[in-house]
């Protein structure tokens, strides 16, 4: 049986983060690799080890020894690229934020469903190890009938002193798609969906608050808020508080926390939720406070990928919990089970993240569209 064909679309977090986690799984080839200019195509196919070099993506898109393609660029970039791969029948897998704006987001949705193809998204936060123990263990009933859950991912990458993601400055142009809000947000919703099903109401407030990013002797003025703070209520009547901040100097990073009438449960990280340094912790003795939480250790069969050669020990950046929405999308292709979060949880996200900034401007709760 030939191996399932890759290609992928970036040279910066495609390559660097994507690359590996494919490449860790059985009947998988990374065939090759696409920028947007012939030189950069050939210097990335040679550091990277890829076979074939592309520097159009519609051209990769209509090769038929390519089955996958991976877009690994920015939003605004992502939708002709996605659109390009479905028309030609390949499998798609799209970063987050899933699009620039919802009728982008729509438009995508809409060409997948057409297209009858696998796709999957870049929300990979919800195959963490921990993260995962953490949903089994709710769903088992170890802290019983569920009351409510806090979410936020706070943390420096931009301040007043410098640029701490400097190959992401392109996030303070709105029209690149990018804020706290869509990307840290973006993120965390996926999780929340994941965990308790669709949202059916947000209230919002957003801000700009660091109004300059330091960057190599320049200075970029963001023009995209720095933090978003959610009140969400999931169809199911669960309410939640979410909160991203990509500019608050020593924010305490990742932390999700949900309770219930017989106990408590939170993950932690330092800053993006990765397989190797994501913690759970929890407790479910009600009589006891903040102080009763316990570090509770991961089930080995919760940091297994069946066909992967990945460690969740290891510090790549995503690296198992990508190798595993890849190997479920590998399996589907294959006939067996779902690729996950796919575009039908991306659009739903999306219409959550742009009802969040109408509710913002006009300070009242909104309802999702079911």
């Amino acid at each position: 049986m030939r191996p399932l064909r890759v290609g992928i679309i970036s040279a910066a977090w495609g390559a660097r983060a994507h690359l590996p986690a494919w490449r860790s799984l059985d009947g998988v080839e990374v065939t090759a690799i696409c920028t947007s200019r012939p030189e950069t195509a050939a210097r990335a196919a040679a550091e990277f080890g890829v076979p074939r070099a592309f520097h159009d993506f519609r051209e990769m898109a209509r090769d038929p020894e390519i089955d996958l393609i991976d877009c690994g660029t920015r939003p605004a970039l992502r939708r002709d690229m996605v659109l390009a791969a479905l028309a030609a029948g390949k499998h798609v897998y799209n970063g987050i934020p899933f699009a620039r704006d919802l009728a982008d987001a729509q438009e995508m949705q809409k060409a997948w469903q057409a297209a009858g193809t696998v796709a999957a998204v870049d929300a990979f936060m919800q195959a963490v190890p921990a993260l995962v123990q953490m949903q089994a263990m709710v769903e088992d009933g170890w802290i019983g009938r569920l009351f409510g859950a806090e979410i936020a991912f706070e943390s420096p990458l931009f301040t007043a002193a410098q640029a701490n993601v400097p190959g992401y400055a392109w996030f303070a142009d709105p029209a690149n798609g990018a804020s706290a809000l869509r990307n840290l947000g973006s993120h965390m919703l996926h999780l929340l969906v994941h965990f308790f099903g669709p949202v059916r109401s947000v209230a919002a407030d957003l801000d700009l608050a660091l109004r300059e990013w330091p960057l190599d002797g320049e200075v970029i003025t963001p023009g995209v808020p720095d933090r978003a703070s959610l009140l969400l209520r999931h169809a199911t009547g669960l309410p939640v508080r979410l909160e991203a901040n990509w500019a608050k100097i020593g924010g305490e990073g990742f932390r999700f926390s949900v309770w219930g009438e017989a106990g408590r449960l939170e993950a932690r990280a330092p800053v993006f939720p990765m397989a190797h340094d994501t913690r759970l912790w929890g407790t479910n003795n009600p009589e006891l406070g903040a102080a009763g939480l316990q570090p509770i250790a991961l089930e080995p069969r919760h940091a297994a990928v069946p066909g992967c050669s990945a460690q969740a020990d290891r510090p790549e950046t995503g690296l198992l919990a990508l190798a595993s929405i890849f190997a479920s999308m590998r399996d589907a292709i294959a006939g067996k089970g779902m690729a996950a979060p796919d575009f039908t949880q991306a659009l739903h996200v999306q219409q959550v993240v742009e009802l969040a900034t109408h509710a913002a401007e006009q300070r009242r709760w909104l309802d999702v569209p079911e």
